[in-house]
């Protein structure tokens, strides 16, 4: 349950006087609205998969709608009970949207600058703008600890609804699922020093002249090449460990590096134009799988 509301001004120190200078900006600050939303969004497609979340215009003209709300309720002064549910409700629905708690941090702290800003154009650095810098800061400070205790008691509660055996079913599957984890980063590894024996195998081949100095500088590349491969993965899979999300790209990546290896070496043999144009296909397909997922995960950059 949500404490008290007004614990939670106590707790920030949010007084009336901070309500009295916040309503003293109001007027300063719905000069700036329309400059505020552009920025805004600008800011928002930024981050990476934003996109989904605004599916068509339509979408988007309810999202500014509800910003624009947000935005004058902000400087209302007004910041009672019924203030602090709506900003609960918010952070509840971004919550079922599966929007990252991450990009409400990011895009608040754009929030801040963004008003700073304004107050540092009207008042410049003075008392007064210190003043008015610290009530607003306060208050962006409850929004956002609003919002972050929206998604915490979401997910309790989804959590409580389960029962008992969905709750240890739910324990026993994250637990094997690190157990997975654990054993995809110890594999590897295993497999990093099997590509470094491969690699020195090559430059051994080469050395010692079994094979021709063209053969030996392509399977030595072809080999390197695989390593780079395993090395990037296993960041990636270190990455998902530290709580990060796993780049499905860094597998496809491995099976790049070995097929481009393949074909690297029967090119040398013109007699093996079959084997050359099966590789040549996998590796057209393996590449279409890449750049479709790449395409899919990649950060937006503009709208």
């Amino acid at each position: 349950m949500l404490e008290n509301f007004d614990q939670i001004k106590k707790d920030y120190e949010f007084t009336a006087v901070d309500e009295e200078r916040i309503k003293e900006l109001r007027p300063i600050m719905e000069k700036h609205l329309d400059e505020f939303l552009d920025r805004l969004y600008k800011f928002i497609f930024r981050l990476p998969q934003a996109h989904k979340f605004f599916k068509n215009e339509e979408v988007k003209k309810r999202h500014t709608e509800k910003i624009k709300q947000w935005y004058k309720d902000l400087f209302s002064g007004n910041y009672d009970d019924r203030y602090f549910e709506k900003l609960h409700k918010i952070g509840e629905v971004h919550d079922q949207l599966g929007i990252p708690n991450h990009y409400i941090n990011a895009t608040f702290n754009f929030i801040r600058r963004f008003f700073i800003e304004k107050i540092n154009q009207e008042f410049g650095y003075s008392r007064q703008r210190n003043l008015y810098v610290e009530s607003l800061g306060k208050l962006l400070d409850i929004n956002l600890d609003i919002l972050t205790k929206a998604y915490i008691e979401e997910e309790i509660s989804r959590y409580m609804k389960l029962s008992k055996l969905e709750k240890k079913l739910v324990r026993i599957s994250k637990r094997f699922a690190d157990f997975l984890d654990m054993t995809l980063l110890v594999a590897l590894i295993l497999m990093s020093f099997f590509v470094i024996g491969l690699f020195a195998f090559d430059i051994y081949e080469l050395i010692t002249g079994k094979v021709s100095i063209e053969e030996g500088i392509i399977k030595t590349l072809g080999s390197l090449l695989i390593l780079w491969a395993v090395a990037e993965l296993m960041g990636e899979e270190i990455k998902h460990l530290r709580g990060g999300g796993f780049a499905l790209t860094a597998f496809i990546s491995v099976a790049l590096a070995a097929i481009i290896r393949k074909i690297l070496i029967v090119s040398l043999s013109p007699e093996d134009i079959k084997k050359l144009v099966a590789y040549g296909f996998v590796l057209l397909i393996l590449g279409i799988v890449y750049f479709l997922i790449a395409k899919k995960i990649k950060p937006a950059n503009s709208h």
